[in-house]
């Protein structure tokens, strides 16, 4: 990937800048595509790894969405789009009134965390071995 570029004294700063712009995008362009790869994945497990329950609708309703940033590439959001309020529930238990939590189930308890650091992980790693 290296060039060999001849440049007199006047045209080095343009040069640095034209080098440092194409490394910028080419980063960018790494990034992006690391982004929704992960984001695919995330969403395929936690497609996979959730509670069926009676419909179903939660496990299925994992989705993702490009949402755009101040000029700098694009963000991933992966969210439930069914049953957003289950998915808090089941991440963070609340007590009730009567002392105990809702949901009882604590099986389910950090799976979304564990899932999002898992492949945070993987895109880290993914966009350090192509630059």
């Amino acid at each position: 990937m290296s060039k060999n570029i001849k440049v007199t004294p006047d045209q080095f700063g343009e040069a640095v800048m034209k080098a440092l712009g194409e490394y910028g995008d080419r980063t960018l362009e790494i990034a992006d595509s690391a982004a929704k790869t992960a984001a695919r994945q995330t969403t395929s497990e936690l497609k996979a790894t959730s509670p069926v329950g009676r419909t179903g609708s939660y496990a299925r309703g994992w989705s993702r969405r490009a949402q755009k940033t101040n000029g700098f590439g694009t963000a991933q959001v992966v969210y439930n789009r069914t049953d957003w309020q289950l998915a808090h529930l089941l991440e963070y238990p609340h007590e009730t009134g009567g002392g105990g939590h809702y949901p009882k189930r604590k099986d389910h308890t950090g799976k979304i965390a564990q899932t999002e650091e898992k492949f945070t992980q993987q895109f880290i790693e993914e966009v350090l071995a192509k630059l």
